[in-house]
């Protein structure tokens, strides 16, 4: 397995931007149109939660990583999650993330909830990735899963 994180979430809720700005490139936004296995990350477009069909991409994903990072846009009024969600990542570590903490729209009670009830509770982190607030839990788990390779 590899040391690798798989991003989750949906449209615009802020992978990109989180994995760029946790590996110090420049924010520059594009629609991800398929899946990027580049480097550290396995970016996923947004698209591959919202449509269930493609739920077996991501879980197929899920096998080439040792954790699952799921992004909630705290500005967003509808999770992408089913319910307990996480449990289709069997025995892999899933990590919740509320984004988009400096919008003023941001209702980060409302993207916890979404995330605990898709069972991405522990660890949670709220953050926002274009500001830079709240990332030093993330880039510590990102420096210790670098140290594994």
């Amino acid at each position: 397995m590899k040391n690798k994180i798989l991003l989750i979430g949906g449209v615009g809720a802020g992978k990109t931007t989180l994995k760029q700005r946790l590996l110090q490139e420049s924010l520059t936004y594009r629609k991800t149109q398929v899946i990027d296995f580049k480097g550290l990350f396995i970016d996923c477009p947004g698209e591959y939660i919202q449509i269930p069909t493609y739920y077996r991409v991501l879980i197929d994903a899920s096998h080439r990583v040792s954790e699952v990072w799921a992004l909630q846009d705290a500005t967003n009024k509808r999770s992408p999650y089913p319910p307990k969600f996480a449990n289709v990542f069997n025995k892999k570590t899933v990590v919740g993330i509320v984004t988009k903490l400096d919008r003023e729209d941001a209702d980060t009670s409302v993207a916890e909830r979404y995330l605990q009830q898709a069972g991405f509770a522990d660890p949670l982190h709220i953050i926002s990735a274009k500001e830079g607030i709240g990332l030093e839990p993330l880039i510590l788990r990102l420096e210790a899963l670098m140290k594994k390779d």
